[in-house]
């Protein structure tokens, strides 16, 4: 991952290369885009174009909201529920999450932010795997689809991935978002496991599972940090 200022805001992107045509520029979150980039293309173009794309990088990236303060966080909507969180000063590090009775219960040795975010993202990969899972099952069975292992990430630069094996990535934090953006998440990777490309008939897919799917994509764009807590 680089690093780059663009006028006075600091950013880290990634520059991922692929069979395309041309460039573009995907906003991941306040502070942070990804740059698609035809195979070939030199290192000197992607940084001009990067360039003459700062006002629209700036302008854009500033639209998402910041990610809520673990310090702070007395509650958190985990697809559409609200959970009780509480946090505790221990001597041992520890997270338990009661889902039927909606409760987060975490210890910890450190009320940093960068200790709170480690104990979230490595306790809650676990719960967040078991509601994604779920989830799949009822829309595999719903749409007919079949798909292969399916994993979860931290991921900054997307909120998940096909692989050419039908295997299913997500960043675990979709869980925090609207139930309806989550299952459009599921949705959109799962009618990948059918078209592994983004033609009209994957779009063509996308619609038959999920009829507002434009208005979920513009919700992610610019909402969706805004859900996040790591």
């Amino acid at each position: 991952m680089s690093t780059i200022t663009l006028l006075g805001h600091d950013y880290s992107y990634t520059i991922t290369r692929k069979l395309i045509r041309g460039l573009s520029i995907r906003i991941c979150s306040r502070n942070s885009f990804s740059v698609s980039a035809p195979h070939l293309t030199p290192g000197f173009f992607i940084d001009r174009f990067i360039e003459e794309h700062a006002d629209w990088i700036v302008k854009n990236s500033q639209k998402i909201a910041k990610k809520k303060s673990l310090k702070t966080l007395k509650s958190l909507k985990i697809v559409d529920e609200v959970y009780k969180i509480t946090i505790t000063k221990s001597k041992m590090d520890s997270l338990v999450i009661f889902k039927e009775e909606q409760n987060i219960y975490a210890n910890t040795t450190s009320h940093t932010i960068s200790h709170l975010k480690k104990l979230f993202d490595t306790r809650f990969r676990p719960f967040a795997l078991s509601i994604i899972n779920e989830e799949l099952k009822k829309l595999s069975q719903e749409f007919g689809f079949s798909y292969g292992k399916v994993s979860v990430r931290n991921t900054t630069s997307r909120f998940g991935s096909c692989s050419s094996r039908n295997n299913l990535n997500f960043n675990w934090q979709i869980i925090l978002l609207p139930s309806a953006v989550f299952r459009h998440i599921l949705i959109h990777e799962l009618c990948h496991t059918v078209h592994h490309n983004h033609s009209v008939r994957f779009w063509g897919r996308v619609a038959s599972c999920d009829q507002h799917w434009r208005e979920h994509r513009r919700y992610l764009k610019t909402h969706a940090g805004s859900h996040f807590i790591v």
